[in-house]
Formats: structure tokens, C-alpha cells, sequence
């Protein structure tokens, strides 16, 4: 595994399908093949990618926006707690209650945090 080039982000963890070597994390082409990867890093980091989508539009006020992006977010990736914190969060306050009912029991259901 390509160590990540910023200390505080984990490394991207995306193989080339046809040579099964990791991607470059900064260019995100086959080091071996030299193929364009980065269709399949959007597909493996949708959620998160949707969540920093989801952050941004919060902090901007557009919470209908966020609201889109956090259900697709959670919908990519159901283990990323974050993503459930703010859908929680931004449901709440613009009445989403359907939002807020499932995020909040995903929350409780997560045994490794209070």
C-alpha cells in the first residue's frame, strides 16, 4: 500500500482491475498500465465524497442540498458515521423527520461510540 501523501488522510485503496496493483494516490493512474483509475475512486469513496459535498452546502446554508447529498452518502457507505451525525443534524433542523428517525437509530446502532 502507496503511503497517503497527507499524514491525516488514510490512502486510497483502489486496484488496477487488469494488473492489480494499488493506484497512484496522487495521480490515480495504474502505476503499471498507466490507466485512468479515478472513475473507480469516485465509485469506492462516493460516500464520502457526497459528505464533503453534504458539509460544504451545510456551512453554506443550503440544507436541502446537504439533505440530497447525505442520503446518497449514507446510501454508499452505511458505516460512515460522520455522514449519519450531520444527516441527524441538518434533518432535525428543517424537519425531515424520516431523516432524522433513521439516522438517529443508525447512530444507536453503532456499538464502538456512545
Amino acid at each position: 500500500m502507496t503511503p497517503s501523501p497527507n499524514p491525516t488522510v488514510p490512502p486510497i485503496e483502489v486496484d488496477c482491475p487488469q494488473c492489480r496493483v494499488p493506484a497512484d494516490p496522487v495521480g490515480l493512474r495504474c502505476p503499471s498500465c498507466q490507466e485512468d483509475l479515478a472513475a473507480l475512486v469516485r465509485l469506492r469513496y462516493a460516500g464520502r465524497i457526497d459528505f464533503n459535498a453534504a458539509l460544504a452546502q451545510a456551512r453554506a446554508g443550503d440544507e436541502a442540498t446537504a439533505l440530497v447529498l447525505l442520503r446518497r452518502a449514507v446510501a454508499a457507505e452505511p458505516d460512515l458515521r460522520p455522514a449519519w451525525e450531520l444527516l441527524a443534524y441538518v434533518s432535525a433542523r428543517t424537519g425531515a423527520e424520516d431523516d432524522a428517525r433513521a439516522a438517529a437509530a443508525a447512530l444507536r446502532a453503532d456499538p464502538d461510540r456512545p
